[in-house]
């Protein structure tokens, strides 16, 4: 409906459905009925509205290569089968993701030089070196990394390309080599900043997430996106270690494989095309911001902020929260730590407790959580699940602090309409914890060492993670009554 401009009342009239439906369809609050004739005229209506190169090109990337022809019947039978769908490869795709994400750890191998990525001295003296389709591409991107790590000093090198990622990833060897040579990069003292492609299918923006994310962990990466469409005729390459090499290449959509590649030496259209890369990165905006263990309190700072954004919200955890710990659970965690400031943590916890319960006077905000097993909780097993700060990792609950804990989360529910919780039996005890806010943006942490955490608010992948954690929480959602009863059973069996 965004790409093809289409309102909701102007839909409404071609399907004879009543714009408040058309609304509730949108927002994911209705489900699409299978046999229903409106599907079929939708389908139609918005193949009949993508008249533009940018909305048929956003068309083709969402649908089988099948249907990207002229067979306008064909095209509109795919739009009708891809309505219909039921979100599970969207949702396959974010949950290989994140459970990815989980278990990466820092890369810390160091890249040993073989004589295949080496430039011989013949190439070293020019000051443009031509290759040739996607092998050439891998042969010009090593010898462009290796320039970079011969840079006198640190710098930012600036990396775009929206070319398919066939290049990158078909060969795991090179892939493994392209790995080391920007880890051997950033070891250096250079920083990365990178134009990612969000017109990909989520797919393949997951996975060129998922190969940055061992350099993503080290801090020195900053990606951006262009937020406009484009109608993706032309496709570039544009790699720029400054004052010191540039890579780039251009070609049309449909040969992109048989693209010449310049690595270009002279310094002078070096500087030409970092000052095109500067202006391009001018209408960007930043795709994610990205924390360390290094710079929580910047993470934090974020996150004060991303719960005062008036929007419903849900929250996958392997934990109980911290907005829902009562106040004297808190104070008796800190007394009993070895931290100095005690009293400015205190405050810390009373300003999300006092944001969590303003947020529900006008918002939903949905829990996701797994309940422990009696033995672990009457062990001391259980620590608690804000470990964002240091002061707060390492600290674990007493059996009764774990009851008064699940106490109030009650008391919570007897309270809020607008607070709900969904206890899944079937999920995993996953390392990471997903905090999203609809329309708004999303926050992922890995929890598991070493500690990172992504703030997103590229409007697509935000609204993907929301989809991902909506039909989570909607699958098998117990009553509001049954949940209380749940956690009561827990509490008492605690006393």
């Amino acid at each position: 409906m965004n790409v093809t401009k289409t309102t909701n009342s102007s839909l409404a009239l071609y399907t004879s459905l009543d714009p408040s439906h058309i609304s509730r369809l949108r927002r994911g609050e209705r489900k699409v009925v299978k046999d229903a004739d409106y599907v079929k005229k939708m389908a139609v209506f918005f193949n009949r509205q993508s008249i533009e190169e940018y909305q048929k090109k956003a068309l083709q990337e969402v649908l089988p290569k099948s249907a990207a022809q002229n067979d306008s019947e064909n095209i509109t039978e795919q739009i009708y089968r891809w309505l219909l769908d039921d979100d599970l490869k969207e949702n396959s795709s974010i949950n290989c993701f994140l459970e990815g994400l989980s278990k990466m750890q820092l890369k810390r191998t160091q890249y040993n030089k073989d004589p295949i990525s080496l430039m011989d001295s013949g190439t070293i003296q020019q000051a443009i070196s031509l290759y040739y389709g996607p092998e050439g591409k891998r042969e010009a991107v090593l010898r462009f990394l290796s320039f970079a790590t011969e840079a006198k000093r640190p710098d930012t090198l600036l990396l775009y390309s929206d070319e398919p990622m066939d290049w990158l990833t078909a060969d795991q060897f090179f892939l493994a080599k392209w790995a080391d040579l920007l880890y051997q990069v950033i070891m250096q003292g250079h920083r990365i900043k990178i134009i990612h492609t969000v017109s990909r299918n989520l797919d393949e923006m997951l996975e060129a997430m998922s190969k940055w994310m061992p350099l993503y962990m080290t801090g020195t990466i900053e990606p951006y996106y262009y937020p406009k469409k484009r109608d993706g005729i032309f496709k570039r390459t544009l790699f720029i270690a400054p004052k010191t090499v540039a890579l780039t290449s251009s070609s049309l959509d449909i040969m992109t494989d048989k693209a010449v590649n310049f690595l270009i030496k002279d310094l002078k259209a070096v500087n030409a095309l970092e000052a095109e890369f500067n202006s391009y990165l001018d209408l960007c905006k930043p795709l994610m911001h990205i924390f360390t263990d290094k710079d929580m309190q910047k993470y934090l700072s974020v996150l004060e902020q991303f719960e005062k954004g008036p929007a419903d919200a849900i929250i996958k955890s392997p934990n109980l929260s911290l907005a829902t710990m009562p106040t004297s659970v808190a104070k008796a965690m800190l007394e009993r730590s070895k931290v100095s400031k005690k009293e400015e943590l205190m405050e810390f916890v009373l300003q999300r407790k006092g944001a969590f319960e303003q947020s529900l006077l006008s918002n939903c905000v949905c829990e996701i959580i797994k309940l422990p097993t009696i033995k672990r909780i009457k062990e001391g097993q259980i620590e608690v699940g804000f470990s964002e700060t240091q002061e707060f990792s390492g600290l674990f609950y007493s059996p009764e602090e774990y009851r008064l804990h699940l106490e109030n989360i009650i008391q919570l529910l007897l309270k809020y309409d607008n607070y709900q919780v969904n206890i899944r039996k079937d999920i995993k005890d996953d390392g990471y914890r997903l905090y999203v806010k609809e329309d708004l943006g999303a926050i992922v942490v890995k929890t598991t060492n070493p500690q990172i955490a992504f703030a997103i608010n590229e409007s697509n992948m935000a609204a993907a993670f929301w989809d991902y954690l909506k039909i989570m929480f909607d699958e098998n959602k117990p009553n509001r009554n049954d949940v209380i009863t749940m956690l009561r059973r827990t509490a008492d069996e605690l006393k």
